[in-house]
């Protein structure tokens, strides 16, 4: 008897300290929808060694939400709540996956959770104040990127979003002094670059093909910053005849990054047609574009043009016909067909 009370005993001992260490609800291990995964199997591991810690159970959302397993992704994140329903690292994560997502209404709910949970914690109120930004709550946004700034005065993220703010607000000063300040405490901020150059670029100033440089040095095969130091060297060419043929070599390279990026061809042929009046090359670069996307009625109309320019009618009243067949309400293909006929 006294044998069995003891065994009993000991039986019961072992069940409280498996439940103690979460064996009362074994994690759960994923597996690969998609072939032997040796990333996959080590954050099951991490898991299975420690199962109370909740930073296993982030670490493994992250993995998951970069596969587009939201939903597993999202239970591992309730997981971790459930381990320690206090951390705001957790409440940001569970944003960032609904943001993820475009569901901005769940991400802001998250976002602000963190903040409740610890108001010193700078992503969390990093990522708030942005989405306060955009619903337009100025004051309150700026509360948290400040408040953010008394935790970590050095944060380039706070005053990059200082600069999104003010760049909304219709401050372009400030918001060009918070950029350039990105930038200054992260020489590697690729976005802040590209803001700076927006901002510059309305004003007509040459900094901004120096931010735009700078940009692409960060990321070389980036089309967005090649296009948009093309498009800012096009409509300044004006001003700076040199900046023409600096324009055609970004969209080259544009072309060479994805050969299939109509508008690079587009704007090469309209270059060559409105400015340097080399109509044969525009011609040529219309017609790439119009291979690349066959509905571009503004590649037609713009290769009707040169057409016309070279006196080439029969050529150009076809260009004009179709650009009016992909579009009928366009005015200027329906005008230059006009001249055509008129003739």
């Amino acid at each position: 008897m006294q044998k069995a009370i003891i065994t009993w005993i000991g039986m019961a001992l072992t069940v409280m300290v498996w439940t103690a260490c979460g064996g009362g609800n074994a994690p759960e291990m994923m597996t690969s929808t998609n072939g032997p995964d040796a990333t996959l199997d080590s954050l099951n591991q991490a898991i299975k060694d420690e199962p109370d810690n909740y930073q296993h159970y982030i670490a493994r959302s992250k993995y998951l939400s970069s596969k587009q397993r939201f939903a597993d992704a999202l239970r591992d994140l309730d997981r971790a709540l459930g381990l320690d329903s206090t951390q705001a690292e957790i409440y940001v994560e569970k944003g960032e996956l609904y943001w993820m997502q475009k569901d901005v209404k769940n991400a802001y709910i998250q976002y602000k959770k963190s903040v409740e949970k610890n108001n010193q914690y700078v992503p969390g109120l990093i990522k708030t104040a942005s989405i306060e930004i955009v619903l337009n709550n100025y004051d309150q946004a700026l509360k948290y990127l400040d408040d953010a700034l008394k935790v970590e005065v050095t944060n380039p993220e706070v005053y990059y979003f200082k600069g999104r703010l003010f760049k909304t607000k219709g401050d372009t000063a400030t918001a060009i002094s918070s950029y350039q300040t990105a930038v200054e405490l992260n020489p590697q901020f690729y976005d802040a670059y590209v803001e700076l150059a927006l901002l510059v670029a309305k004003q007509k100033n040459d900094l901004a093909d120096e931010y735009y440089k700078t940009a692409i040095g960060v990321r070389p095969r980036s089309v967005e910053v090649w296009y948009n130091r093309a498009m800012f060297l096009q409509e300044n060419g004006y001003r700076n005849s040199e900046y023409y043929p600096r324009a055609l070599a970004c969209y080259d390279t544009i072309v060479q990054i994805d050969k299939n990026f109509s508008a690079a061809y587009y704007n090469k042929g309209f270059i060559y047609c409105t400015y340097l009046n080399e109509n044969t090359k525009a011609i040529e670069q219309f017609t790439k574009a119009i291979a690349v996307f066959p509905s571009y009625f503004q590649a037609y109309y713009s290769r009707g043009v040169c057409y016309e320019k070279m006196n080439n009618k029969k050529l150009a009243l076809a260009d004009y016909e179709q650009a009016l067949k992909i579009k009928p309400d366009y005015d200027a293909a329906a005008l230059g067909k006009g001249r055509i006929l008129g003739n």
